[in-house]
């Protein structure tokens, strides 16, 4: 009877499971082939760039998967943070709790400050409930060659993954805790006019109207990699891993809420006008009201550019311009740039406004 409780649950059983998760069942059969015949060494601290390859998927769907399978028990989380002196990892952890703004490596002694988007990254292993993995699974020199193959998954990316704070919402820092970010990409929106909606309609129409547009921009943030870190009245704030993944989502966003006008056959004085505001930079990872959140001079920047907006453009400053990536769009389009005060900044920004 004892054996009978401690027997291990089946694997194909539980890769089953992600079918709640709206994986599609060739998928899980690939990733159930995958930890059935891989080696020990592979399913160790598991490189997610690694699993894309062999999965053939993008690094967002490697990790939406890798999500559902932590959500049902298949595979373990580690958080690991790499000494930027000595490259040794001297921190893994299962939780983002025990993360902390100030590291020491033990193995050189050095004490930094790890970025969200550079020292800490992630890693999956097969969850031991699956099978236990012997110690020769534990392979320095195989990782290294992933890593030195593919890079490194930052911890950010995870952050950025909506599937992340809905399935695990403990998984945040502690309230007395930051972690820096070298840049992250925040896009800022609001409607315009829907005070006026609100007085003209009422307020369950206006509230539908503005329901219906966060259904959208919901959307299209989770469409092109970004995560909404809140909302704040009508307005939200959506994170991005790079400044053309904002980019697109804003474009996105305006061609979105232009087409539910259409949908809705709204009326001048109902149609939803969108202003939209983008900024890059470096900033602070921090949990407020129980939720992760971004602080620091490059949010307040974003919110202040987002509130240049007209409606029906996107406000967007030298950061995100002067992207590599970005240039290849911004190039095409015709665009009006100015030096412009911005409120509580002492020196004139230089930022552009391009119609969508």
């Amino acid at each position: 009877m004892l054996r009978l409780f401690s027997r291990r649950p089946s694997l194909r059983d539980a890769v089953a499971n992600l079918e709640t998760h709206a994986i599609p069942a060739e998928l899980q059969e690939r990733f159930a082939h995958f930890l059935e015949k891989a080696r020990p060494h592979e399913l160790f601290h598991l490189n997610p760039r690694y699993l894309a390859e062999q999965l053939r998927l993008n690094e967002r769907q490697t990790l939406k998967l890798l999500l559902a399978g932590l959500h049902e028990g298949i595979v373990a989380l580690h958080w690991e943070v790499r000494c930027p002196m000595c490259n040794a990892v001297d921190h893994r952890s299962t939780s983002l709790e025990h993360l902390h703004h100030d590291a020491e490596c033990d193995n050189c002694h050095s004490q930094f400050a790890p970025h969200l988007d550079d020292e800490v990254r992630i890693t999956f292993s097969l969850h031991e409930r699956m099978r236990t993995l012997p110690p020769e699974a534990d392979d320095p020199t195989f990782r290294a060659e992933v890593e030195a193959r593919f890079g490194s998954v930052p911890g950010l990316a995870l952050l950025v993954l909506p599937d992340f704070q809905r399935l695990f919402p403990n998984q945040r820092l502690l309230p007395d805790e930051s972690l820096d970010v070298t840049r992250v990409a925040l896009l800022f929106t609001d409607l315009a006019g829907s005070t006026a909606i609100y007085a003209r309609r009422g307020d369950p129409r206006a509230y539908h109207l503005v329901r219906r547009h966060f259904d959208e921009l919901f959307a299209v943030t989770d469409r092109n990699n970004g995560t909404i870190v809140k909302t704040i009245g009508d307005a939200i704030l959506a994170a991005f891993q790079n400044p053309l993944e904002a980019l697109c989502a804003g474009i996105e966003m305006q061609q979105g809420i232009v087409a539910l006008n259409d949908q809705m056959r709204l009326t001048d004085d109902e149609r939803l006008i969108l202003k939209v505001g983008l900024h890059a930079g470096p900033c602070l990872s921090v949990t407020l009201n129980d939720h992760p959140d971004y602080f620091g001079t490059t949010v307040n920047i974003a919110a202040r550019v987002q509130n240049l907006s007209r409606g029906r453009d996107i406000v967007f400053t030298e950061s995100i311009r002067t992207d590599q990536e970005v240039q290849r769009i911004v190039n095409e389009q015709e665009m009006e740039s100015n030096h412009v005060p911005l409120r509580g900044f002492d020196e004139e920004m230089l930022v552009h406004r391009m119609i969508v």
